[in-house]
């Protein structure tokens, strides 16, 4: 690999090949669907039997299987050409970057690759000159690599192609068996593309992420957003609109698998994904203002999704809500839970309409469901699924911070219910949560005894709790310990740790409608309406306007109330 060949080089060409190979895959599957629709079909109406017919469908049968074949490998050999575009245009990249960079100090590069230093004059002394001798090696040893690496990709990519070219002699040859290894090297390629192209491991801070994909072009951005929209769209420090763009493709790649039973869920689970993706889908689609952005979707565990009304990375205020008990993905989160971050934005618009919001739901866990009597039903009484989410929670909102165009973006943590167990424990981990204000409602406790334990300072923690929520009011697991409601002699404990809305917690408590009184029974039965209405426009306007207040950092406008 030259110089002049890399420069020269057009990788958008193959990347047009890919999906060109890719249209020619989907009519081999149109053809074998209609063999089946048309042919059997004309031999099943016409009642014809004996060997003459068994010999016919076993014919066609064989025609459909080989068309099944070469769908398979079309579209492998699509996926490696288009891989293959992608690898030659970020080694392209780094090569123009390198030119570019020694033609800008004044070096001059040969067409070999070597570099040499512009002259120096009388006046220059030798660590000038070691200066320059140094420059001129590091440019070098970067054009060396870009040629290197392109180099490796050429011979790597051109034996992937010549399997397939074996793959199609042998097929023409009549040999139709099901081609596993070229087909297993193409999704090896096109899985290790991004390794390749040296994005950050799983580890690694989001704004290292985010560094990695500004320096990419946007042309190359573009091509890993469509062929790989998972991966993109599910990391923290890509910025919002990317994975917004990769997640909408990716959101009906999940539901066809989903539909056709290419996951392990239960058929109860994956009815409710199903219903779930779809009215995200519909969200989506009926846009509005402020504007959904998805910034995450999948279906392992109880399903995940982040929603956010309002793009993160431009707005002046963050408002992240977590969910909590018996949340996951289906038809009620998708219109309950998603709703909550609209009514947020809306009600930040209200109360500072100078400033911008960006509300959203993040489902980046598996929360406690409580559907099914059994071991799983017992875990709303421990903090794991909560630590579980902790780690995630807090990457993601280090990713908003890292990818938001000023830099300083207002961020509020808000978790309601085992969620707000979720946003206790994030603040738990090294370094502390990467917030400015928490808000907690409907809370059960958060695993801390004192607002100042959350790590963002008592004055910026904020808990709302109604009157008549049984849920904050469930009594500590060990009777030994527990003291009533008010004591003046300790803490009032709920399941985990000091009940917030109390005075021994700290932090301030703003007010909030009572909500219905369904007591015991309704506990016992899950009908726990002042559980649900902190967010609500109609029956809790006053605990969402509070909730805006603090989200738009009007904390000191809130409308207060005496803990308990």
């Amino acid at each position: 690999m030259t110089i002049a060949s890399l420069k020269d080089a057009r990788p958008g060409l193959l990347h047009d090949a890919g999906d060109a190979w890719d249209r020619l895959a989907r009519r081999f599957t149109e053809h074998a669907g209609s063999c089946g629709a048309h042919l059997r079909r004309g031999l099943a109406a016409e009642n014809w039997g004996g060997l003459g017919a068994e010999s016919a469908a076993d014919r066609l049968a064989r025609i459909r299987a080989g068309l099944t074949v070469a769908e398979r490998e079309l579209a492998a050999v699509g996926t490696v050409l288009r891989t293959a575009g992608e690898a030659f245009l970020a080694h392209q990249e780094r090569l123009n970057h390198a030119l570019a960079d020694a033609g800008a100090a004044g070096y001059v590069v040969a067409p070999g690759g070597s570099v040499s230093a512009p002259e120096s004059g009388p006046e220059s002394g030798p660590e000038i000159c070691e200066d320059h001798t140094a420059t001129a090696r590091a440019l070098a040893d970067r054009i060396d690599d870009a040629l290197r690496a392109a180099d490796r990709a050429d011979r790597e990519y051109a034996a992937a192609l010549d399997l397939f070219t074996t793959a199609a002699r042998r097929c023409a040859a009549g040999d139709w068996h099901t081609g596993f290894a070229e087909i297993a090297r193409a999704g090896h390629l096109h899985d290790d593309l991004l390794t390749t192209l040296g994005i950050p491991p799983e580890s690694a801070h989001p704004s290292t992420v985010t560094a990695w994909w500004n320096a990419l072009s946007p042309t190359l951005q573009a091509q890993l957003i469509a062929d790989h929209p998972a991966e993109i769209g599910n990391r923290d420090g890509i910025p919002a609109t990317a994975r917004d763009k990769a997640n909408r493709i990716c959101l009906p790649m999940l539901l066809d698998d989903l539909e056709h039973g290419r996951t392990d869920d239960t058929r109860e689970s994956r009815e409710a994904k199903i219903a779930g993706l779809k009215g995200i889908q519909r969200q989506l689609e009926a846009g509005g203002d402020p504007r959904p952005y998805l910034l995450g979707i999948g279906t392992e565990g109880n399903g995940r999704a982040i929603i956010s009304f309002g793009n993160p990375d431009r707005a002046d205020h963050v408002s992240a809500y977590v969910p909590g008990l018996n949340t996951r993905l289906e038809e009620h989160f998708a219109t309950a839970d998603v709703k909550r971050a609209r009514d947020v934005a809306i009600a930040a618009r209200r109360a500072d309409p100078a400033t911008t919001t960006a509300s959203l739901v993040w489902l980046g866990y598996d929360a406690p469901q409580l559907r099914s009597v059994g071991l799983d039903a017992t875990d709303v009484m421990f903090k794991d699924s909560a630590h579980a989410g902790a780690s995630g929670y807090n990457q993601f909102l280090h990713g908003i911070k890292a990818t938001h165009e000023d830099g300083a973006a207002h961020i509020t943590a808000l978790g309601h219910s085992y969620g707000s167990l979720t946003v206790g424990q994030a603040s738990q981990q090294p370094g502390g949560i990467p917030a400015d204000e928490v808000i907690l409602v409907g809370s059960p406790g958060v695993g801390v005894n004192r607002a100042r334990d959350l790590g963002v300072g008592a004055d910026h923690v904020y808990v709302g709790a109604a009157d008549n929520d049984q849920v904050t009011k469930l009594p500590y697991r060990n009777p030994l310990e527990y003291l009533a409601p008010g004591s003046e002699f300790g803490d009032r404990k709920v399941p985990f740790g000091t009940d917030p809305a109390s005075r021994h917690f700290g932090g301030h408590h703003f007010s909030v409608e009572p909500g219905e009184d369904t007591g015991i029974i309704g506990l016992a039965t899950g009908n726990t309406p002042a559980h649900s209405h902190y967010f609500d426009p109609e029956k809790g306007p006053n605990s969402l306007h509070n909730i805006a207040n603090i989200v738009t950092g009007n904390g000191s406008r809130i409308k207060t109330t005496e803990p308990r």
